[in-house]
């Protein structure tokens, strides 16, 4: 039985900074958990936090404490990882410096972001968030981005909501209080004297989480007031059943407003961090949710009718298959961690021999002849003996994908390289070139320069080794017709 590739997930939580970071990241391991190996990494966790997690992920790593102005914060996880794991960062202060230290051991990183503040070096990053401008992104030349509510983090009760059939809960209208698992202003004890004071409202569910500080003046508050609820710490089932009995919800724009409009109704939302300006933007603008301003107002609409536009409008942006679609992406990723190079050596003599014919790789070869079994021979045996020639295979859980070839020369080395046929089309092109020069450079450290030339119909080849961050060169007069491209290597070092 094939081994489950390992993802790290690695984020904090507290009821200083909330539990956002945490709940997000646990909703996309509960995807992928039956699929991968999945392994929480995070400072000083609650006892409750680390329950928490525990349901969802395999194992729990437990970090030392350690700021992130301190220089030892982006080697926190130097002891955990390695090329064929894929590391998850979600957080303002895995910056730069930290992502490269991941990428420098050759892992696949994944980022969840929604503050754009720093350049990037992940292969993925996902802003959940709606409308997001991608050229607010800096970015390395071969990562993706994943925008919008299509890959929206929800957890599987959210996920099955969000395909259901939703009709207006009988009887009173309950409205469904949430401003946070930690709320540090206490934001919801606020709103909830807001409301108490707005006509028509006769129930109210009150939720809060297990970092929430403010605890017992809310409970005090609550004794008060009988058409309050209040509940503590709901797993994600109980807070989806919770939600399905309520026609409104105030809520704040993060993670616990995208679940609410997947199980659907009226939604107003605060802004009650920096971070959630571009959720609220979207949210609003396209009339998923409310101003929270508005609510008063909103509810002496014809409730059944506005429900309902509500629902529509909601279901459009929340299908309910996100899921399927990051379980498409870490499946590449998986694919792309588990490559590993070697050099060729002479039982390599069939395989390079029959890629080598491939009708698609002589279609793109400088000679489009079909090579003969004997010149092969001699070829292969000749650049076995050679050292200034470095041939590798990549392969894929032992199965090999593709050639690489580099002819060194003092500092420089020429790339040239072809892929097997069950691998194309799957992104996989400039993870195998990107591993293949980390080798060349472990065997050659005073490389300075690696270029190689691509014919200009060759579309795929050119982006891959665009991704890999070659750039365009002046031509080769030999090859004049053909497009150059270099990559200095300290660029990548």
């Amino acid at each position: 039985m094939q081994n489950k590739t390992r993802i790290i997930f690695r984020a904090d939580g507290n009821s200083q900074i909330g539990l956002g970071h945490v709940v997000r990241s646990l909703a996309l391991a509960e995807m992928l958990c039956h699929d991968f190996e999945c392994i929480f990494a995070i400072q000083a966790p609650s006892p409750e936090l680390q329950e928490q997690i525990k349901q969802t992920c395999d194992g729990v790593i437990i970090l030392p404490v350690c700021h992130y102005e301190e220089d030892r914060f982006i080697y926190e996880l130097q002891a955990y990882i390695a090329e064929d794991v894929i590391v998850v960062l979600d957080g303002y202060h895995f910056n730069t410096a930290y992502q490269q230290n991941i990428k420098r051991r050759g892992c696949q990183l994944y980022c969840i972001d929604d503050i754009h503040t720093y350049p990037f070096v992940a292969d993925y990053i996902l802003n959940q968030a709606g409308g997001v401008d991608a050229a607010k992104y800096k970015t390395a030349s071969y990562t993706k981005l994943l925008l919008g509510p299509a890959f929206a983090l929800l957890r599987p009760p959210f996920l099955a909501a969000a395909k259901a059939e939703r009709t207006l809960p009988a009887g009173d209208v309950r409205v469904f209080l949430n401003l946070g698992g930690a709320d540090p202003q206490n934001h919801t004890l606020q709103i909830a004297k807001e409301l108490a004071r707005i006509p028509g409202i006769k129930n109210v569910e009150v939720t809060v989480g297990s970092a929430y500080l403010h605890l017992p003046d809310l409970q005090e508050w609550v004794k008060k007031h009988k058409a309050y609820s209040l509940h503590q710490n709901l797993n994600a089932e109980e807070l989806c059943q919770l939600m399905q009995k309520c026609a409104v919800a105030v809520t704040s724009a993060s993670g616990v407003a995208y679940e609410y409009a997947s199980v659907g109704g009226r939604l107003f939302i605060l802004q009650t961090a920096d971070n959630q300006a571009g959720l609220y933007t979207f949210l609003t603008q396209n009339n998923i949710a409310q101003k929270y301003e508005q609510l008063e107002q909103a509810l002496q609409a014809h409730l059944p009718d506005s429900f309902q536009q509500a629902v529509k409008i909601q279901r459009q942006y929340l299908d309910g298959r996100s899921d399927e679609r990051l379980k498409q992406v870490f499946q590449r990723m998986a694919l792309a961690a588990s490559i590993t190079i070697r050099c060729v050596s002479e039982n390599d003599l069939m395989l390079l021999f029959n890629w080598a014919n491939d009708p698609e790789v002589r279609r793109y070869s400088f000679n489009t002849n079909p090579i003969l079994l004997e010149s092969h021979t001699r070829w292969l045996k000749t650049k076995l003996e050679d050292k200034q020639a470095k041939l590798y295979v990549a392969e894929a859980n032992g199965v090999p994908l593709a050639h690489v070839r580099f002819e060194v020369n003092d500092s420089r080395a020429t790339i040239s390289y072809l892929l097997g046929s069950d691998f194309r089309g799957k992104g996989m092109s400039h993870v195998v070139l990107q591993k293949c020069i980390v080798k060349l450079l472990q065997q050659n450290p005073k490389l300075v320069l690696i270029d190689g030339l691509v014919q200009p119909e060759n579309v795929a080849s050119i982006k891959a080794i665009m991704k890999v961050g070659f750039n365009h060169a002046s031509p080769d007069p030999k090859y004049p017709q053909a497009q150059r491209f270099e990559l200095y290597t300290d660029s990548i070092k």
